[in-house]
């Protein structure tokens, strides 16, 4: 039996591959509706500052709120300027990759194009994963702003009654308001909003709440289309848009007994993260086996970074709550 011969990869194909790769990436990415470019007035900013350019450190910047009193009538100014207070901050990039390599044998139902498309989506939906994960992971490495729900106050004392309410969103809320400095949230059209990123299990739990039909109808945008912050939205509370993903870091060890299962939230305001490219994700094929074979693999040079500024995290607060294991 002969073996199936795939199309030669020549690099218009890789190429056009490569751009699509391009353009759907960031919808793949769960925490691309929170990013934005060049705006501190995103939950994640993201910076392309070293994209085809030599060098794999970048410096970014958080301005802190002016908070003189400035000069009112004929007072002089001149020589009562405000010093403008920033924070620097460096992440590195790194580079991560994956490849298949498909079977010589295929049916013959099965076309170079397919095999391809199907190489480009399992890659593509890796990649994406692989970013979310990390993310995830990193703004809930070493909060310096831990909270918790129902009347715990440390993970041994959470119980079944630790579950998220309307009540402590609320209050997250008005501790960010109230945080030495502020956590400022995101500005959209006509309000501000924060972002609570919830487990599903947690998810679950809130909507069970009396609380939460009424207060989850909170009026947002005329039109929430114009923001992906909405995107997946549970409901807006107090100002806070809540979101859920199966991703959010759990655990099994709380309680007294450690053996409650629970799940650690980040609680978001602007700037919280940055996110750098260093390369576009790149796309390649190779063949084997004197083209009876063909591999797809996939690549990128990016860093995320939660923002941490004099040894605290600058806009995230982690909240730690019990959730039902559904």
């Amino acid at each position: 039996m002969a073996l199936t011969e795939f199309a030669s990869s020549n690099a218009a194909t890789v190429q056009r591959w490569a751009e699509k790769l391009w353009i759907e990436m960031p919808r793949e990415i769960y925490w691309g509706k929170f990013m934005k470019e060049n705006t501190i007035d995103a939950i994640i900013e993201v910076k392309r500052d070293l994209e085809g350019k030599p060098g794999d450190k970048l410096a970014y910047t958080l301005l802190r709120k002016l908070s003189g009193a400035g000069v009112t009538g004929d007072a002089i100014l001149e020589g009562n300027e405000e010093q403008m207070t920033t924070y620097t901050d460096t992440l590195t990039l790194d580079q991560v990759r994956n490849a298949i390599q498909l079977a010589g044998r295929l049916s013959e139902k099965r076309t170079a194009f397919d095999q391809r498309m199907a190489g480009k989506n399992i890659l593509k939906t890796w990649l994406a994963e692989y970013i979310d994960d990390d993310i995830f992971t990193q703004f809930d490495s070493a909060p310096t702003d831990v909270q918790f729900a129902g009347n715990a106050t440390s993970i041994a004392t959470i119980d079944t009654g630790s579950t998220l309410t309307v009540s402590r969103i609320e209050a997250l809320v008005a501790r960010a308001q109230k945080a030495s400095p502020k956590i400022w949230p995101v500005r959209v059209e006509e309000g501000d909003y924060y972002v609570l990123a919830t487990h599903v299990d947690v998810a679950y739990d809130l909507r069970q709440s009396t609380q939460w039909l009424d207060a989850s109808q909170e009026a947002g945008p005329r039109d929430y289309s114009k923001n992906h912050l909405f995107t997946g939205r549970l409901g807006i509370v107090g100002g806070c848009i809540v979101h859920a993903h199966e991703k959010v870091p759990i655990a099994t060890n709380y309680g007294a007994g450690g053996a409650l299962t629970g799940a650690s939230m980040p609680f978001m305001g602007r700037q919280a993260g940055c996110f750098a490219w260093g390369a576009r994700p790149e796309w390649w094929e190779k063949e084997f086996d004197y083209g009876a074979r063909i591999g797809f693999a996939i690549g990128a040079i990016w860093k995320f970074k939660k923002a941490v500024f004099n040894a605290l995290d600058n806009s995230v607060i982690v909240l730690r709550a019990f959730r039902t294991s559904n």
